[in-house]
């Protein structure tokens, strides 16, 4: 029998939330899936409850917390951006969609949904500041990113990754006509 660690719990459980939604993260489906013992589950987590919050802060640490990170790993805001958009583009269509569908009908994740959005603003809002020196382009240019990779997860059909990459690659190349020189 496999032995999962509480994060691998958390992966699958982001997968299978992407792929059947909320009401589907039940004790016994995750079990079935993982192929354990509801103990196996009970050695990470106390109920249901407690693995839904622990879900949702993963997902923060991993989708926005971490992204942050790795960001700023660029020398300059271009570099940043450019290692932002490429993370982006990596994990488009995952578990975004559903968290935010979870989000309009529960008020935890609505709360997880609301910060995770202010973090990821702010830090596009620092991002394109350095770029432009300019609070409201910044602002503005923000929003407008930020706005593309939820609508492009949204729309039907959904953008490919390909998809997304084109327009961020187009909004980089008309960005560079607002940046300070």
């Amino acid at each position: 029998m496999a032995h999962y660690h509480r994060n691998d719990w958390l992966e699958y459980g982001l997968t299978h939330l992407a792929e059947k939604g909320v009401e589907a993260l039940t004790i016994d489906a995750m079990c079935s899936l993982l192929k354990v013992t509801k103990g196996s589950f009970y050695h990470h987590f106390t109920n249901r409850e407690a693995y839904l919050e622990a879900l949702l802060q993963h997902w923060e640490e991993r989708f926005t917390k971490q992204f942050i990170e790795i960001s700023q790993s660029g020398r300059t805001p271009q570099e940043q951006t450019a290692h932002l958009y490429r993370l982006v583009i990596e994990t488009h269509g995952t578990s975004e969609v559903a968290i935010r569908s979870w989000a309009q009908v529960d008020p935890l994740a609505g709360t997880y949904q609301a910060r995770v959005d202010q973090q990821r603003l702010d830090y596009l809002t620092q991002l394109q500041l350095a770029l432009t020196g300019d609070e409201t382009t910044a602002a503005t240019m923000a929003r407008m990113i930020y706005a593309i990779l939820i609508g492009a997860q949204t729309i039907m059909p959904a953008y490919t990754r390909e998809e997304l990459a084109q327009v961020y690659d187009l909004l980089n190349r008309l960005g560079t006509h607002t940046r300070r020189t």
